[in-house]
């Protein structure tokens, strides 16, 4: 080891090449017979063709959602009813998960099942009880497939919805989700204010945004009495309580301590970030000439929120002042940031957060020139499963292809009573951003999450929440921040804080480094998190990132790290080679660890399916190295087909036979679509890693499978995807770093500039 810096490799992508289709897994049929499922289908569609006539014409249009249940077990794409849906004309319009509990010798299994919502008229309801009246050998054998899996066919009672609201909540400002209605989705909208002024609702408090051909979102004030009479609509999906307590508390107060002064320099760096939160103070020496204030809603400036949008700011240009005397001076940022202050609302006494969500709506997609955004306000409440908030659906939307980055705080509720009420809290859900945590020190100066941080799981998509954690201060050991006051010291501790500091650290990365774009900063940063217990869990997520991003863009001697950046088609496979050096005089551990950051398109129809891509991994350490099986199937070997070249040929000679594939280190088990979210195969983020003897390795290489869960083909298409893999030679004394660049000369080593080189006159 030395003091050189060796910056990490890039162009790993001319070391990616198309690789051979795996098979899936293995289908055990246990589906009724045909006329087993039929009858009972036929039956439920008697009972409901009455449940419809008895729902009153305000609670209905001329088209009805419809719930047919899946069996538990059928919830893989290839298991969608397509046949049924297009044979009787329906319309498939979402879907949503259930579960149930099942004991095998006294273990606890929890089986998943989808439930699918379907739009019809009675006609189409007819035609389809007309369909199964018919002979079998007249049906296609999709559709018969089709009806042997449907668990279950009803209209649902939309009561349940109330199940989220607390028995004494009287009242107040919620989100309703209405199913998508095509060409009759200006009738819903009209047929719910209908309901909504006839049952008392005040118009004047209703907000709609339509995403067709997806959700309409609709905020509104409603009493509780008025709450139970419109969840009867049934064109509603969902609703959920809204509660906006302002800005996230602020654990903390003004000291009598002084600043540090501000940096004398006024050089603006070239590298910006973007903050929606309560707005600064901007004619203040420590912001004047390295931030500019927007006014998207121009309202009366409140202290609260201009502290904590002053908090953010300063955590963003300068991080945490703890290390500074008042006699120091603060460096010049090497960030920028662009506030856009959103807060107060126009209407201080009718407080949603729809105006700001319109803001950043229209704000990003037209500053270009803004790659990374920070989010430290949002909703008060946890996440729940079956409820996509509008917020995270359009910060998922945003960044879809991988364009931009949004660190998003994950909330403070972490030290409240029980699990549910602990969970993140939206936009902080998001499955292309980067949900924070804060962690915190105990007496022995050890990593350990603040009291205060709210915990995970996320949902389907981005399982692991929070994805990292930073620092966020706790009341022993307070962040430092820039006062309102313009001289003095906020000590303050949350969330709020420790997502700027990632933010920072994104921006930093991206403007130092040619390689870097936001999606490729996401990767990086998960891949150099690490975790006191090297596990990732609901906690801490994958860990805290090291304090200086050199740490992240450098490498060692004996630590390599290769960036490859690519796109793929779903239901393809990449074969991704790691650059491993090939005839070291080292007989030690190698580890090799990856990370897998892709952009996927959101799906807030199917809450169980929210992310429409996927991608799944096999790591193969050795590409000669196969598995022969006896022509009796009870003896298999492992040989290499350079080395053991003889023993295999006899082998062949006697019958015996070569797997098709290398044998992985992944296993060769085949995951079912129930395995695969067990195992978060479904998240946009994946980290892994294993430990090999250098000797047993031998070109080793990943596979990757784009996965993809778009019911129609002509949906699907490519997305991209970063990958960052670290290769170290545990205890190897020469230089690896140098032998790499040397064996693979179509890797190039990065461009890192140094701080300085980012200011801009």
């Amino acid at each position: 080891m030395d003091d050189k810096f060796r910056p990490i490799l890039g162009r790993g992508e001319n070391y990616i090449f198309p690789d051979q289709n795996r098979p899936g897994a293995p289908i055990t049929d246990r589906r009724p017979s045909y006329e087993e499922a039929r009858n009972k289908l036929l039956s439920q569609i008697y009972t409901v063709k009455g449940k419809v006539k008895e729902i009153p014409p305000e609670n209905r249009l001329d088209e009805v959602i419809f719930n047919m249940k899946m069996a538990l077990g059928y919830t893989a794409k290839s298991y969608h009813p397509n046949n049924l849906i297009k044979q009787s004309g329906v319309k498939d319009v979402g879907s949503k998960k259930w579960q149930e509990k099942e004991v095998n010798n006294g273990k606890e299994k929890i089986r998943q099942g989808k439930s699918i919502f379907l739009r019809m008229s009675e006609d189409e309801l007819v035609y389809l009880e007309h369909l199964l009246n018919q002979k079998s050998s007249e049906l296609p054998k999709g559709f018969i497939d089709d009806i042997r899996i449907v668990e279950e066919f009803y209209i649902g009672d939309n009561n349940y919805l109330l199940n989220i609201f607390n028995k004494d909540w009287d009242g107040g400002r919620v989100e309703f989700v209405l199913h998508p209605f095509g060409n009759l989705e200006d009738v819903a909208e009209e047929r719910f204010m209908d309901l909504f002024n006839k049952y008392g609702g005040n118009p004047n408090k209703v907000k709609i945004r339509s995403y067709s051909p997806g959700p309409t979102f609709i905020s509104a004030y409603v009493e509780r009495e008025t709450l139970e009479h419109l969840v009867n609509f049934n064109p509603i999906r969902t609703v959920h309580p809204m509660v906006f307590r302002g800005v996230p508390e602020i654990r903390g107060s003004l000291t009598n301590l002084s600043l540090p002064k501000p940096p004398p320099e006024k050089t603006k760096s070239s590298v910006l970030v973007g903050v929606f939160d309560g707005g600064l103070k901007e004619n203040s020496p420590y912001f004047k000439d390295f931030s500019k204030e927007n006014y998207p809603i121009e309202t009366e400036e409140i202290p609260d929120f201009i502290q904590h949008g002053t908090g953010v700011v300063g955590t963003i240009l300068y991080g945490d002042l703890k290390e500074y005397g008042k006699e120091d001076t603060l460096e010049t940022p090497f960030v920028n940031v662009e506030s856009f202050r959103v807060l107060p609302p126009s209407d201080p006494n009718d407080v949603d957060l729809y105006e700001v969500i319109d803001v950043i709506e229209e704000v990003v997609p037209k500053r270009t020139d803004i790659k990374i955004y920070n989010l430290s306000i949002g909703p008060y409440g946890p996440i729940e499963d079956d409820y996509i908030s509008r917020f995270t659906y359009v910060i998922d939307s945003l960044s879809q292809n991988g364009e931009r980055l949004f660190t998003v705080a994950v909330g403070n509720d972490g030290d409240l009573e029980d699990d549910d009420s602990r969970r993140i809290q939206s936009p902080s859900d998001t499955v292309n951003g980067l949900g924070i945590g804060a962690y915190t020190f105990d007496l022995e100066q050890k990593i350990i999450r603040a009291p205060y941080s709210s915990t995970g799981e996320g949902r389907e998509g981005a399982k692991v929440k929070p994805d990292i954690v930073e620092f966020g201060g706790c009341e022993r050991n307070p962040f430092h921040l820039v006062g309102i006051d313009g001289s003095s010291r906020f000590f303050a501790s949350g969330t709020s804080f420790a997502a700027p500091l990632v933010a920072r650290k994104a921006a930093e990365l991206m403007g130092r480094c040619n390689l870097v774009d936001p999606l490729v900063a996401k990767a990086l940063i998960i891949n150099s998190s690490i975790h006191p217990n090297m596990q990732f869990d609901r906690y801490l997520g994958y860990g805290a990132t090291p304090n200086k991003v050199e740490d992240i863009l450098g490498c060692d001697s004996n630590r390599v790290t290769v960036l490859y950046k690519q796109r793929i088609l779903p239901k393809k496979y990449a074969r991704l080679e790691i650059p491993i050096v090939k005839d070291l005089d080292y007989n030690g551990k190698v580890n090799i660890y990856w990370t897998i950051a892709f952009a996927a398109k959101p799906n807030p129809l199917n809450t169980e399916d929210y992310t429409t891509s996927g991608i799944e991994e096999y790591f193969y350490p050795n590409a000669n190295q196969y598995k022969f099986t006896s022509p009796d199937r009870k003896h298999n070997y492992k040989r290499n087909l350079i080395t053991q070249e003889d023993e295999v040929k006899e082998l062949l000679n006697q019958n015996w036979k070569q797997s098709r594939f290398p044998i992985t280190k992944s296993g060769t088990r085949y995951l079912n679509e129930q395995e695969r979210r067990a195992e978060f195969k479904w998240d946009t983020i994946v980290k892994k890693g294993v430990s090999v003897q250098y000797k047993n390795l031998d070109s080793p290489f990943l596979v990757l499978h784009a996965m993809d869960r778009n019911i129609e083909e002509h949906l699907s298409d490519f997305f991209n995807y970063a990958v960052v893999v670290t290769v170290e030679y545990e205890k190897y004394q020469g230089d690896a770093y140098q032998s790499t660049i040397s064996q693979y000369n179509k890797l190039e080593m990065a461009q890192v500039k140094n701080r300085n080189e980012l200011f801009v006159k």
